[in-house]
């Protein structure tokens, strides 16, 4: 769902509802932009926000002409002043909505009354983009993830069945070859990894996060999308046989693929379930590491995800996850041929984005340990830019990239 929320001078009413429909849903690609936007975000507006725990400090004001070439879900404007024009948006929308409000740059007198105007339009704005969110989109948003999942589903049950040689030359795991076999360019090397087993690695990965976990013999370790096995064996290796290793997944082809090959090891320690990583059956604060690789880009709701890390996790316990993310906006000609390519990328959002949820829900100690850029080759870029936009694109340090990030509880 893409939305675009418009008021004129872009000081701090569009801004607020960006932050209130991101903290709703953060499966939500929400912008804001205005038609004569400052340099920097309204400080009055970053203030009353982050008094209940929203920032929008890094929002940079833009200007709605840089929109008008993207296609949108819903366009909103919040103007409300009687003096307001509101943009008019020219580009390709969906929906047209108008949710009105008053200016709070216009409130004058001490700093204490014009703060009080900026909440008294917070709390307006809140209350009017909760009302819109849960009646014209949540719905819709829900429906859009279980399509999601059963296309996931759908397609790692077909992968199960293929070889790592097949799913290295198709895109993770595509099941139609989109590129060339040496334009592998997510599979990291396990070989060299303690516990590793060439039957459980199908070429899906695009980290080693094990590498990074900190895992301890004896710790109870739960791998989120765990398919064939991988990481899970490489973990067995270290938590021993004193420790535990789970692996999760809910793509029946996988677990049973995994089961398999843990029955050849004779590992009692290891065990697979299925499951929902946004809804885990898994009792609370039992588990010492979370890990998971190249896994969580493809759950719709990321926000969720985390809370149910964060609520697995034993109290001063960690996660280990290796992940594919967005820095920039993608060329909207790039989207579709780069989500096949950069294999399953259609369900990554911006890399600041996915930081910032980690840290909303109350983890500590974030570090980004590896950050690997995917090089999408020019043949496939020239089919959707010009040799000009070619070199703005490489230039411009917008890209795909996949990351291995640590937090703790």
């Amino acid at each position: 769902m893409k939305i675009l929320i418009l008021c004129t001078g872009n000081s701090c009413r569009s801004q607020m509802a960006e932050g209130f429909l991101r903290f709703f849903d953060s499966r939500l690609e929400v912008f804001s932009a205005g038609t004569h936007p400052a340099s920097h975000a309204n400080p009055n507006a970053v203030a009353v926000m982050t008094e209940i725990g929203i920032d929008i400090s890094k929002n940079k004001p833009k200007n709605v002409d840089i929109f008008t070439a993207d296609p949108f879900d819903y366009v909103i404007t919040v103007c409300g002043g009687a003096k307001e024009v509101c943009p008019a948006f020219t580009g390709m929308v969906k929906n047209r909505l108008h949710i009105g409000f008053d200016d709070p740059a216009d409130a004058v007198g001490s700093y204490d009354e014009v703060i009080a105007v900026y909440r008294r339009v917070r709390d307006e704005i809140k209350a009017g983009f909760h009302d819109f969110y849960l009646s014209r989109i949540k719905d819709e948003t829900d429906r859009e993830s279980n399509n999601l999942k059963e296309i996931v589903r759908e397609k790692y049950g077909l992968i199960a069945e293929q070889s790592k040689e097949q799913n290295q030359s198709s895109c993770c795991g595509g099941t139609s070859s989109c590129c060339e076999p040496d334009y592998t360019i997510f599979s990291e090397d396990y070989s060299a990894s303690k516990g590793y087993n060439p039957d459980a690695d199908l070429g899906l990965g695009c980290g080693i996060p094990t590498d990074f976990a900190g895992i301890k013999q004896g710790d109870h370790v739960l791998d989120l999308g765990s398919g064939a096995g991988n990481d899970c064996f490489v973990a067995r290796a270290i938590v021993g046989d004193g420790g535990r290793v789970t692996g999760l997944d809910f793509t029946d082809a996988m677990l049973e693929k995994a089961r398999l090959n843990n029955a050849k090891l004779g590992y009692t320690n290891v065990d697979f379930v299925k499951g929902d990583i946004e809804d885990m059956p898994v009792p609370g604060e039992t588990v010492d590491v979370v890990v998971s690789n190249c896994v969580l880009n493809l759950v719709p709701d990321k926000q969720k995800a985390f809370t149910e890390i964060f609520r697995v996790l034993k109290p001063g316990a960690h996660f280990c996850v290796s992940d594919v993310v967005i820095k920039g906006e993608l060329p909207l000609q790039l989207k579709q041929d780069a989500e096949m390519y950069a294999g399953c990328v259609s369900g990554a959002i911006q890399m600041e984005d996915y930081l910032g949820i980690i840290e909303k829900l109350g983890f500590k100690g974030i570090v980004v340990h590896k950050q690997k850029a995917i090089e999408i080759p020019d043949e496939i870029l020239l089919k959707y830019l010009s040799p000009v936009q070619l070199t703005e694109f490489k230039d411009g340090g917008t890209g795909i990239f996949s990351i291995t990030v640590s937090a703790e509880k």
